[in-house]
């Protein structure tokens, strides 16, 4: 359970498309879980040597009362189709002579098969032939987005896609509310994978919730001490917004909000001439030697609409650094 209810930038997208799977009863019963869900489709083709059969093995020519009213339509006139059905046992309620039964037998009665055509096999192959090849040719989203941060702990991006079953555990568990549902950021195959919106929350300093809920090892699960030194991303100033630097204002939210042992974010002293009067301000730079991109410092920034202050991917631990990232102010 959530610690506190939760907002999700996608919310409204989410809603829209269980909506949407509602709405497909109407076109056919159960539409999502026969023509669309893949687990659908792995259980209909192991259920094809299931070793629980039906009696009859299709509707009786005086009644015809389980086959209309079969959720997966199952039972036919053609036969019993093993493979879609998900036993639910209603036939057997509503069988008014009580003649349709379950029972178990090693000897696989005759059942009629998956109603497909050659064509639409051939179509079916064809397709997840071309869409598959090119979802995997987009570029790396971490190289040309630098705002998609990941939960601390996260493997490398191919791997976190291959891993995430986009369950939302991480999220719920997010004690600052830092984590949100991708939309496309991350590519099409990303969609629904977590990362971290700074201007809307933070990765709480002393957490390591995510690691712990998530199922799949997408996010590993890090011991405090290891987590306080995971990099997710780096804090960049807009000079053009941030108070000191545009209006000559001081503002000291960011550095206070600072959570590192070392603070990451730190001061220099500069004399400015404001109003005809020579005055001296704390203007605020990030050491990036120690900056873990936590993001605090943007969820708190006092400026209105976007922040002074940023966070980026820029150094993220899970990535092999290069020359740039290995140096830093101060």
């Amino acid at each position: 359970m959530a610690f506190h209810q939760p907002y999700f930038q996608l919310a409204l997208f989410t809603f829209a498309v269980f909506v949407l799977i509602v709405l497909l009863e109407k076109v056919d019963r159960r539409f999502w879980c026969k023509y669309v869900c893949p687990l659908g489709g792995l259980l209909g083709l192991c259920s094809s040597r299931t070793l629980l059969e039906r009696t009859p093995a299709s509707v009786c020519n005086d009644c015809s009362l389980c086959g209309s009213r079969c959720r997966s339509r199952a039972v036919t006139d053609q036969g019993y189709r093993k493979q879609e059905c998900f036993l639910c046992l209603d036939c057997v309620d509503d069988c008014p002579d009580e003649r349709v039964s379950y029972r178990w037998s090693l000897q696989p009665t005759t059942a009629a098969g998956i109603d497909l055509g050659r064509r639409h096999v051939a179509g079916a192959i064809a397709c997840g032939a071309l869409v598959a090849p090119v979802v995997r040719i987009t570029p790396d989203p971490t190289r040309y987005d630098s705002f998609l941060i990941r939960p601390p702990g996260a493997v490398d991006e191919a791997e976190f896609l291959r891993r995430c079953i986009r369950c939302g555990e991480c999220m719920k568990v997010c004690i600052g509310g830092a984590l949100h549902p991708a939309f496309l950021q991350a590519g099409a195959s990303g969609l629904w994978t977590p990362l971290l919106v700074a201007r809307l929350g933070y990765c709480e300093y002393n957490c390591t919730l995510c690691g712990q809920v998530c199922p799949t090892g997408a996010i590993r699960e890090l011991k405090l001490e290891q987590k306080k030194k995971e990099v997710i991303g780096l804090a960049v100033i807009d000079k053009n917004r941030c108070l000191p630097y545009a209006r000559s204002e001081e503002c000291l939210v960011c550095e206070e909000h600072c959570p590192t042992a070392e603070k990451a974010i730190v001061f220099e002293r500069k004399e400015v001439l404001v109003n005809s009067e020579v005055r001296i301000l704390k203007f605020p730079k990030v050491v990036k030697k120690r900056c873990i991109g936590c993001g605090i410092c943007e969820t708190k920034c006092p400026v209105e609409g976007r922040s002074a202050i940023l966070t980026t991917n820029e150094g993220e631990s899970r990535r092999q650094r290069n020359a740039i990232d290995s140096g830093g102010y101060g």
